[in-house]
């Protein structure tokens, strides 16, 4: 997860210094590369942004299998309680049959005391007669026979429980069996009876010690699957105290990382509005184009309306130099006409200019000037170089070859290619025709 919060700073940080180098190149390049520039930069943040979003929703992942983690942490420590919870009950288990076990002994030492109280009774009854002393005596070494391997069961029987209620239901019977002993008159039956009963006593007694043998094994076993699981239960504990610390050093971390994203964002919603800010200007830098565009097509407007003007005006001049010419004629003939002599030919007013006309003048070989600035891309400045080369007419300009063209435009310090592109040739032949009636 540290590794893809890195990448994803690193994303971010490089997104910022795309940003902070479209506003440098917003600043230094000229405006067509400062649009297209910003085109890039705009999808480039775009992709930045995409991989934003994805990383985030990997965030959310990784924070979806930790909750995850979390909850089966939960269930882990309530089983650990539960566990927990049997093994009290099981101390307690052992600690009431601790105190059974006490209460047992206690019982144990009130039978012995009945046993002693049953031999004075004994040692009273040999008193009376010396048939039954020996009987008696058998009696008693029966009993102490009996005694001591009461002692040892006694002995055996002290972590039980169940041999000391089956002792506490017996001290009804040995009552009985006193009160039986004082009844019975013949010694011998006496003993055989108190044999037999010792005997069923030692068989409920062994009967009894083999259960609770078996009850304590059971027991034992029942302790150790407790050891085992309460140590499995501590280690699980450690476990999840490990991966308690991991995850609240994991929730720090993503809390940091998460606080660094959003300054992060922050920053990119700052560079956004510059961008935004950047690009309103240029839509106004754009507009501001536009205007001068408009302004320069109305200047080209002017200027063409100029030049016509200008084309006008040589005009004008071209005919008044004429007129200048033949008024200089007519005051000649003014003169000669004063001074006597016949002018040969009458001067005849035409309009605006005057004809004159001294003998029979010798027309000239010159071809007719046309204006070459009719012609598409042609204007007063390229009509002056080419009048200096002797081109004058739109049959001059119709009949250029290739070769003709190239020589042509480096004369003019153009392209061969304008040349083409204007039609200068095609739109020659067509004034030529438009002028003087005749196709080329």
């Amino acid at each position: 997860m540290i590794v893809l919060i890195s990448q994803i700073v690193g994303c971010l940080l490089i997104a910022a210094g795309i940003g902070g180098v479209v506003g440098w190149l917003l600043r230094q390049v000229s405006t067509g590369q400062l649009a297209q520039q910003f085109t890039d930069a705009t999808a480039t943040l775009r992709r930045k942004e995409q991989m934003l979003e994805k990383a985030q929703y990997e965030l959310k992942v990784q924070a979806a299998a930790m909750q995850i983690l979390e909850s089966k942490i939960v269930e882990s420590e309530a089983h650990d309680q539960s566990r927990r919870q049997e093994l009290s009950t099981s101390q307690q288990r052992i600690h009431a049959l601790q105190e059974e076990l006490a209460a047992t002994r206690q019982r144990l030492s009130a039978l012995e005391s009945g046993q002693a109280a049953l031999l004075a009774r004994v040692n009273d009854s040999e008193a009376s007669t010396i048939a039954q002393a020996q009987e008696l005596q058998a009696s008693n070494d029966a009993c102490q026979a009996a005694q001591q391997t009461l002692i040892l069961k006694e002995q055996e029987l002290l972590p039980s429980h169940e041999h000391c209620v089956a002792l506490e239901h017996h001290r009804a019977d040995i009552d009985r069996l006193r009160t039986r002993i004082q009844e019975l008159e013949p010694a011998q039956g006496r003993v055989h009876w108190l044999e037999v009963q010792l005997s069923e006593r030692d068989t409920q007694h062994r009967t009894a010690l083999h259960e609770v043998e078996q009850q304590l094994a059971e027991r034992d076993r029942h302790i150790g699957e407790l050891e085992q699981l309460h140590q499995q239960l501590t280690e699980r504990e450690a476990a999840g105290d490990s991966w308690k610390v991991k995850y609240t050093q994991a929730v720090q971390q993503a809390t940091a990382e998460t606080a660094r994203s959003q300054k992060i964002r922050t920053r990119a919603d700052d560079l956004q509005a510059q961008l935004t800010l950047h690009e309103q200007r240029l839509r106004e830098k754009d507009n501001h184009i536009a205007t001068l565009q408009r302004n320069i097509d109305t200047f080209e407007s002017v200027q063409r309306e100029i030049a016509e003007q200008a084309k006008m005006v040589d005009e004008k001049e071209e005919e008044i130099s004429r007129l200048r010419k033949r008024l200089v004629e007519v005051r000649a003939a003014l003169q000669i006409r004063k001074d006597g002599g016949v002018a040969p030919y009458p001067v005849q007013p035409t309009g605006n200019q005057l004809s004159l006309q001294i003998g029979r003048i010798k027309p000239s070989t010159a071809p007719p000037k046309d204006d070459l600035k009719e012609i598409r891309g042609i204007g007063p400045a390229f009509e002056r170089v080419l009048n200096n080369m002797g081109i004058v007419t739109f049959q001059q300009v119709a009949r250029w070859d290739s070769t003709a063209m190239q020589q042509i435009a480096a004369k003019l310090a153009t392209a061969p290619e304008r040349i083409k592109r204007d039609k200068w040739i095609a739109n020659a032949k067509k004034l030529h025709e438009q002028k003087y009636g005749k196709r080329l």
